[in-house]
């Protein structure tokens, strides 16, 4: 799918005043999946995902050729992005400062593939992550992936042992 197919539903989900933050083809046993990931500041739900969803049905329907996704050979999966929020652009990085992520490479750095800490904002197109005492700067090609880190101690209930703190 090019970025003009891309930009016009993240413009439609804009427009519904959902955050669009990430649109993605991916290939599932044969079958492309058309996934879409939606935010607000009050969370996300079903009817959330439903309205989303036909605004974007509607679009490719009457959208006659796009690139990459045949008519009929592909399902469209519209979701939350959950707690552990993948972060996909540099701008995530910077926006969830201070909160605990996990990072992946693709290649390793200081012979590591993974470095989970708190970010600590971005400079000079690198990502700073402080973790086991000092900040590292891990530059954005590099990253192959990335996800904020959700603890369960930080919730109300232990929901490991299915009982209250």
């Amino acid at each position: 799918m090019n970025e003009e197919f891309l930009h016009q539903i993240e413009q439609i989900i804009t427009r519904l005043g959902y955050e669009c933050v990430h649109v993605g083809i991916k290939n599932d046993f044969g079958k492309l999946r058309l996934q879409i990931l939606i935010d607000t500041l009050g969370g996300i739900n079903v009817d959330d995902c439903e309205q989303v969803s036909k605004r974007v049905n509607k679009f490719l329907d009457d959208s006659s050729d796009i690139p990459g996704l045949d008519k009929g050979r592909y399902y469209l999966e519209v979701s939350s992005p959950g707690v552990e929020r993948p972060l996909y652009k540099l701008t995530d990085y910077e926006r969830f400062s201070g909160r605990e992520a996990r990072i992946r490479l693709s290649d390793p750095i200081e012979g590591r593939k993974t470095f989970t800490g708190l970010l600590a904002g971005i400079s000079e197109g690198c990502v700073n992550i402080s973790c086991e005492g000092e900040v590292k700067r891990i530059p954005f090609g590099s990253i192959k992936g990335g996800n904020l880190v959700y603890r369960f101690e930080n919730d109300k209930h232990d929901n490991r042992k299915g009982r209250k703190k």
